[in-house]
Order: C-alpha cells, then structure tokens, then sequence
C-alpha cells in the first residue's frame, strides 16, 4: 500500500481551513458476514493523534489521588451517587475519551455509567482497567496516542489516525499502524480488503493504491 503518496494527494487537494481537520482512514470490506462482524479494540498511534485526548481516572483513594497528577479529570467511587441523573452523566462523559478505571470500582462504574458510555463506544476496555493500588498514570499516558476502533456489522471501518498539523511522515506511520492492526484481525487479513481511502475532514476522498 503507497500510503505516503495517498496522503500527500490529500494533503494537496484539502482546502485550508480554521480548524485543526482530522484525517480518516477507511477501509472497505469484502467477503465478510456484516451480520455477525464487530470490531471493538484500539491502537496507539506510532507518533500520537495531534489533538489532545481528555482522560478521566475513576477509582477510590490513593488511586485517584495519582490520577489526579496525570489526569483530566477524576471521579472518587463515593461520588457515584452524585451521577445518578443522566443530563448530568452525559454531561460529564461528553467531554472524556477515555476512562481508566480501578479494577475493584468497576462493577459499580458500569452500573453507574454504563448506559451512557455504552452506545458511545466509550466504555473502557480490558486494558483499560488497572489493578486495585495500581498506578492508573501509564495507562493513561498510552491513552492520549491511542485511538478507538469500533465497527459492528458493516462492512466499512473508519478511524481518526492524526490530524493535517502532521507531517506526511508521521501521518503515513499511523496510517500504517492502524491499517496492519486492523487487517491482523481480519479472518483472512488483506484478502478481505477491498478499498482503502484516506481523507481529510473536509477534503476529497483519496484512494491508497495497492
């Protein structure tokens, strides 16, 4: 895959605008069962996102006392309550990408959060759950360079891989992240690749040639 020549294309052909746009990479299927195909994971970014990610540390004493130190935000489990109205949750969570979570918080976190987080693909992941007293600040360093991948049953996955601030160099590092770590989990790999397309937010679709 010329993913470098892709991504200069798009650069070219992308107007300037006020903002910091996002560039995507979209990868289309083929020979799969969309009825049954889902993919939830992430990938940290070779050379990171080229935005800032906010992170909020969820747990109970001297752990969220840590993430207090790396953190955008922190909820203490005997805040919980204070969430118990949903304005208020979707409120709070709008402004988060990611949670860590302490493992022994996270029963009662789900209970609390999960309606919400749920539907927006932001309920945290295995991975981003962190032993009981351990130190949730590495977990959410990794986070600020990892993106989401969430596809369920469709035959079109779309990620954010860095933003047009980037370096064609380091845009095509990500690119390549992404598009290997998706593929790896693909039944038959590349086999099961018919298209791949970067683009800017508001710039045209460039085809990536094989």
């Amino acid at each position: 895959m010329n993913f470098k020549k892709a991504i200069e294309k798009a650069k070219e052909s992308t107007k300037e605008r006020k903002f910091n746009q996002t560039l995507e990479l979209i990868i289309n299927l083929v020979d799969i069962d969309t009825k049954t195909f889902s993919l939830n994971d992430t990938v940290k970014l070779p050379q990171g996102r080229g935005r800032d990610y906010k992170i909020c540390v969820v747990g109970s004493g001297d752990f969220v006392i840590k993430g207090r130190g790396c953190a955008d935000k922190t909820v203490e489990k005997n805040e919980f309550d204070d969430y118990r109205d949903k304005k208020k949750v979707k409120k709070f969570v709008s402004d988060v990408d990611f949670f860590v979570v302490e493992a022994s918080v996270m029963a009662d976190f789900a209970k609390t959060f999960g309606q919400i987080l749920g539907p927006k693909g932001k309920m945290p992941l295995p991975h981003h759950i962190v032993p009981p007293n351990g130190d949730p600040c590495p977990r959410a360093a990794d986070l600020r360079k990892t993106v989401r991948i969430k596809a369920k049953k469709t035959a079109v996955v779309q990620v954010p891989v860095g933003t047009e601030k980037m370096s064609v160099e380091d845009l095509e590092k990500n690119v390549k992240a992404v598009y290997d770590h998706i593929t790896n989990k693909l039944e038959r790999g590349t086999d099961n690749v018919k298209k791949v397309i970067v683009k800017f937010t508001m710039g045209p679709a460039v085809r990536v040639n094989g």
